[in-house]
């Protein structure tokens, strides 16, 4: 079969999002700043979405495009619908994580839980079961998080079990943006072998801020279902609404996961088309097609 010749677009790390095509070509002369991580200052917001470029707070946003996409014209910034879930709408949008990447493992993040249910003090889960903890999430003050890891720039391995488009939440504006899977995020579950228990896995979100046209739950399932290894570059990220699987047995009214740990938003998906590629062979996800034999 003839090798992939499609070029592969300039789409990660180290851009300067375009927000306007004379700052882009100015920007590109520079030495890009340190990028700062996402504050939790943003207001909710209750009137009509009014057209806007999605805006994060570092000059230097590591999206998995340079493309901006319907939903980055919306108006629908980095903290979403606003109101309880600020902070973890902002952090869930964050694509300013600094430092350098670190790989982490499935495992990593399992023990990660562990950790937040050591401290009683971190709430979460759904309002109506929330079965670990007294009170149900969103964490409001993230800053125990933090000091755990939240924010930092992560790269895991796995395989991919399912992918899910998702419909309208919060972080995405909810009802105030049209209800196309453009808008929406994708929830893809990771685990450590083909097969495996979707409560053993983790969650890893492609958000709709600067997707590549090519990530679709469609494709991604194509990933799964060929059982190629998969590496979810991202910032990691606890989501407070939701409980993780209790028993081997999901909690009603949330997905299965090991782990309420995330990698979201994802910033680079890349699959191993031949072998395990521990010698390099990863190819982005926007340029891998199922029928795929030859690396590009």
């Amino acid at each position: 079969m003839a090798t992939r010749t499609k070029k592969r677009r300039n789409t990660f790390r180290h851009h300067v999002a375009p927000f306007a095509p004379l700052v882009l070509a100015a920007a590109m002369n520079l030495a890009p700043s340190k990028p700062a991580k996402l504050t939790t200052t943003h207001p909710t917001t209750t009137a009509a979405l009014t057209p806007a470029m999605f805006t994060p707070a570092c000059s230097a946003p590591d999206f998995p495009s340079n493309d901006a996409t319907d939903m980055d014209e919306t108006g629908c910034g980095v903290a979403g619908s606003g109101g309880a879930e600020t902070a973890q709408n902002s952090a869930k949008n964050n694509f300013c994580a600094v430092n350098s990447t670190s790989p982490v493992t499935i495992a990593d993040m399992v023990s990660l839980q562990q950790k937040v249910q050591q401290d009683p003090s971190i709430n979460f889960g759904n309002p109506r079961t929330h079965p670990l903890t007294s009170a149900a999430g969103p964490v409001q003050e993230r800053s125990k998080l933090v000091s755990l890891g939240e924010g930092d720039p992560v790269v895991v391995q796995g395989f991919v079990l399912i992918a899910r488009q998702e419909g309208s939440e919060s972080v995405n504006c909810g009802k105030k943006v049209p209800d196309k899977q453009v808008f929406h995020d994708i929830h893809v579950s990771l685990v450590q072998h083909p097969g495996d228990d979707e409560c053993t896995g983790i969650v890893v979100e492609m958000t709709p801020h600067h997707r590549p046209a090519e990530w679709t739950a469609g494709l991604v399932n194509e990933v799964a279902h060929a059982k190629l290894p998969v590496r979810v570059t991202g910032q990691r990220m606890f989501d407070s609404s939701h409980s993780p699987c209790t028993n081997g047995t999901g909690v009603q009214g949330d997905p299965k996961r090991a782990s309420l740990w995330e990698v979201h938003p994802i910033y680079q998906f890349e699959v191993c088309p031949k072998g395990t590629c521990s010698s390099g062979g990863w190819v982005p996800l926007e340029l891998w097609t199922p029928d795929q034999v030859d690396l590009p």
